[in-house]
């Protein structure tokens, strides 16, 4: 097989890439978006002058909500458009690990590191999400390859890739930040026992990366500052912390998840025992021990921060940047040997099959094209629109898909009902009432409605990605 692999090398691995970009494309042609991502397009629908102030008063760094606003400037404002601005970087990935990869650890490791950043969970999601996910995974995922290239070969176009590649994880996310940073943490820890003559190089690129990185932090500094009002995740309990941990192996169907748990623990068992039984004296499973506890080191610091803020600033979608180098270090270790390579290419298009369905029906499950349709035919300009439940959900993706195609008038969220009424009444326009399934008009509501003359008619139903709801106009 090895003979095979290597004869056959630059042509497999990249019908590899072509087949396993393929694959995630396939899943960008729909018009399902959830609240984040409605959030995100909303932000650029706008000039990039207006793109970069709508950044600066996110919490989040600027960097994807710029890419996005040149993709859809180059290539239009639509939602595959959108979804393929997150598919790219997962083809970047793919070739990341169809050069540097499998120059250093060979093809078949190169391989697995493709089929697992394909298949195991978590990956197709993020991959076609409209957010900076699948931006932060590439390049913290790149900062990681890169630190074992300059331990392996110290060049200057090494070092300069790694320090490029961590300050950019920086400017997409930053947790994909504090991912690079244990890269950095790993590093002077090796100069330091193995080799301190090279600790000078570590401080030199420490300094250029603090350089390249103050305008984001800068930036950082001032939504910390805010960040007590914005956020809401969930306080981060014991069961909540083992929920993270093995947040990277759930895939919603029960046997893929225990392959996917069993294929990573294999590799960890590979791992320690290639470490204990050669004295550390193996520097690929040394390395590939640091990427497997750069997901769980993310995950402490996450947890550690977020006890001594007032707000929760944590939550288990930060820790997606670190699962490519997780899933590195399983691919470096599951390739040493023919049988672990073929059990684990097994494994991957196993659970492959079950996370491409679950994403499947997530994508296509439901379409809002004839929400677009209904908005296109019945929204006018200076429309008002307020939501019964779910307010942040429809105040993202009702208005987004108002607009989505160019064609209809943009619906105006406005809270609370006593304002859109009013709104409403000195425009002279629509007042449109989205009820989320499973909540109803309150009391105070239809008090308020009823003292403008107003009642309730529904109009439509929607359901689009996870959302479901009545479409009503308020009529006198």
């Amino acid at each position: 097989m090895n003979k095979i692999l290597k004869e056959n090398e630059k042509v497999l691995i990249w019908a590899a890439v072509m087949i396993f970009s393929g694959i995630y494309i396939s899943l960008i042609w729909n018009s399902n978006v959830w609240m984040d991502e409605a959030f995100s397009a909303s932000l650029v629908h706008t000039d990039l002058a207006g793109v970069i102030k709508r950044s600066m008063a996110d919490t989040l760094p600027p960097l994807y909500n710029i890419i996005l606003k040149f993709m859809t400037s180059a290539m239009g404002y639509s939602i595959p458009v959108m979804k393929l601005t997150s598919v790219i970087p997962m083809i970047l990935t793919m070739t990341v690990g169809a050069t540097v990869v499998r120059r250093r650890f060979g093809i078949k490791t190169a391989l697995l590191f493709i089929s697992f950043i394909t298949f195991m969970p978590l990956m197709l999601y993020f991959g076609v999400e409209i957010r900076m996910y699948s931006l932060g995974f590439f390049f913290t995922t790149a900062s990681g390859i890169y630190a074992y290239e300059t331990v392996c070969s110290p060049s200057f176009k090494n070092w300069a890739g790694f320090t490029a590649f961590s300050v950019l994880a920086g400017y997409s996310h930053h947790f994909a930040f504090v991912a690079a940073g244990f890269c950095y943490l790993y590093l002077l820890i090796y100069f330091i026992v193995r080799d301190r003559s090279r600790v000078k190089s570590w401080l030199l690129c420490l300094l250029a990366t603090f350089v390249l990185y103050v305008p984001c932090l800068i930036i950082t500094l001032r939504q910390i500052s805010r960040v007590s009002g914005y956020f809401s995740m969930p306080d981060i309990t014991l069961r909540v912390f083992v929920q993270y941990m093995a947040y990277p192996y759930i895939v919603g169907f029960t046997p893929a998840t225990v392959a996917a748990a069993l294929l990573m623990a294999a590799a960890l068992a590979l791992a320690v025992y290639a470490v204990f039984s050669k004295k550390g004296r193996d520097p690929e499973a040394v390395y590939g021990l640091c990427c497997f506890s750069v997901y769980y080191g993310v995950l402490i610091f996450g947890t550690a921060v977020t006890s001594i803020m007032s707000a929760n600033i944590f939550v288990d979608r930060y820790l997606f940047f670190s699962t490519g180098l997780l899933w590195l270090f399983a691919a470096v270790l599951l390739a040493r040997s023919d049988k672990a390579f073929f059990a684990a290419a097994v494994t991957a298009l196993f659970v492959g099959a079950c996370t491409y369905s679950v994403e499947f029906r997530t994508e296509y499950g439901v379409s809002a094209d004839e929400e677009i349709e209904f908005l296109r035919e019945n929204i006018n300009e200076g429309d008002v629109l307020y939501s019964i439940g779910g307010h942040e959900e429809m105040q993202n993706c009702i208005p987004f898909y108002t607009y989505v195609d160019k064609q209809t008038a943009e619906l105006e969220y406005v809270y609370p009902l006593e304002l859109a009424a009013e709104t409403a009444k000195d425009k002279g326009t629509t007042l449109w009432v989205a009820v989320l399934d499973g909540y109803a008009p309150s009391d105070e509501e239809l008090a308020v409605l009823d003292g403008q003359g107003l009642h309730m008619i529904k109009e439509a139903d929607f359901e689009f990605d996870r959302y479901r709801c009545g479409f009503y106009k308020a009529s006198r």
